[in-house]
């Protein structure tokens, strides 16, 4: 017998099986499922942030609409107005920067902080003298009207 007959080609070596993963993809695909659950949730919360934000503003819309019927008196218009706004300036700027304001200190706030540099110390007077005149007084409606473009800038900005 030749001895190499007993020889035998090489063989080549077995092919890498792909399964099981080697554990840094398994790392790997850790963090990328981590990542999008991170980037999933930052965006579920800007989304609902925007949607909170927006949702005042279209009820102070739908309030601001409705505090202008012809038949009301410039008095309650006037005086809706006012509530209004204070409810928009403590959506907008926090309940410690305004609500406690009153009369002059009050319009010189809405002064400084008006989106379209509205004048509220002159021309929105109106505000703190309504619920000190006598009840037949006679407002006029050229400044309810000022004051009522000047809300609506408040919710707008």
């Amino acid at each position: 017998m030749n001895p190499t007959d007993q020889l035998r080609d090489i063989r080549g070596l077995d092919t890498i099986s792909w399964w099981p993963l080697a554990p840094g993809w398994w790392v790997l695909i850790g963090f990328t499922f981590l990542l999008f659950i991170i980037v999933g949730i930052l965006i579920y919360r800007r989304r609902a942030k925007r949607k909170r934000q927006d949702n005042w503003r279209q009820i102070a819309r739908k309030e601001w609409l409705t505090l202008r019927p012809l038949h009301a008196p410039a008095r309650e218009q006037i005086t809706f107005l006012s509530i209004l706004l204070r409810r928009v300036a403590i959506q907008r700027h926090g309940r410690d920067a305004c609500a406690g304001l009153s009369g002059e200190k009050w319009l010189a706030w809405l002064t400084k902080h008006d989106p379209q540099y509205f004048d509220w110390i002159k021309s929105g007077r109106i505000l703190i003298e309504v619920p000190y005149m006598p009840k037949d007084a006679w407002i006029d409606n050229y400044q309810v009207d000022l004051v009522y473009r000047a809300v609506r800038a408040w919710i707008d900005e």
